[in-house]
């Protein structure tokens, strides 16, 4: 009888934080996250933005990047662009990376704690049909490192799903980062090119990055296809 009662009290507090979480996000994301991405696109304006902050600038620069991982409908591109602007690519980089490993760490434990139930008030039903590859122990961890590493994919989606995959939290989070990289990097090498008025250096950084991911794009859903 108690065992039940202890049951049934779980259930409730899982789904009061699940309500309060999704809740959370959606206004936060609507409110803050609308105001991040105005400041993002305008980079000129969000260093001085970070810079009037001081050495909190680099703090909030995580929390940034952490906060559009949790918040999936911020985009995750003119933040890393920003980022570049404002603390040059290395840095920017660094800031950017440490803060998406945050993010993901949040909402992995988030999916690893609720389960399904989680997961698909965030990813559609038709999403998490088309990555069930992911329970594939086998080929769980070149999986994950591909679609990272590839710009274009479902990152954000990811993320939230591969807390109810077999991979532990470590693994992921370094599977994640080293395959995030490349496409960071660039996105900040772009921003730091246009914080330096290097304008015409940044345009072919911008062009080279769009064709590459244009390219790795149609790899993606070509593999996609050929694992439905």
């Amino acid at each position: 009888m108690n065992k039940k009662i202890s049951d049934k009290k779980r259930k409730v507090i899982c789904i009061i934080g699940l309500i309060a979480f999704v809740s959370l996000m959606l206004i936060l994301g609507f409110t803050v996250g609308k105001k991040i991405v105005t400041l993002a696109k305008t980079p000129k304006k969000f260093r001085l933005w970070v810079n009037s902050t001081g050495i909190w600038g680099k703090f909030i620069m995580i929390g940034i990047a952490a906060f559009q991982i949790i918040v999936a409908v911020v985009p995750g591109e003119p933040i890393e662009i920003a980022a570049g602007y404002a603390f040059g690519w290395l840095q920017g980089a660094i800031l950017c990376l440490i803060g998406t490993l945050l993010g993901q760490a949040i909402v992995f434990l988030f999916a690893k704690k609720f389960g399904m139930d989680f997961v698909q008030v965030f990813v559609k039903k038709e999403k998490l049909e088309k990555i069930e590859f992911l329970k594939n122990k086998d080929k769980l961890y070149s999986s994950i490192f591909f679609i990272f590493l590839i710009p274009g994919t479902p990152k954000d989606v990811l993320s939230y799903v591969a807390g109810i995959t077999p991979i532990k939290l470590i693994p992921f989070l370094l599977i994640s980062c080293l395959a995030r990289i490349p496409s960071v990097v660039s996105s900040t090498i772009g921003g730091g090119l246009l914080g330096g008025a290097n304008y015409k250096m940044a345009i072919v950084v911008f062009i080279v990055t769009f064709i590459i991911s244009l390219i790795c794009f149609f790899i993606y859903k070509k593999y996609e296809k050929s694992r439905a």
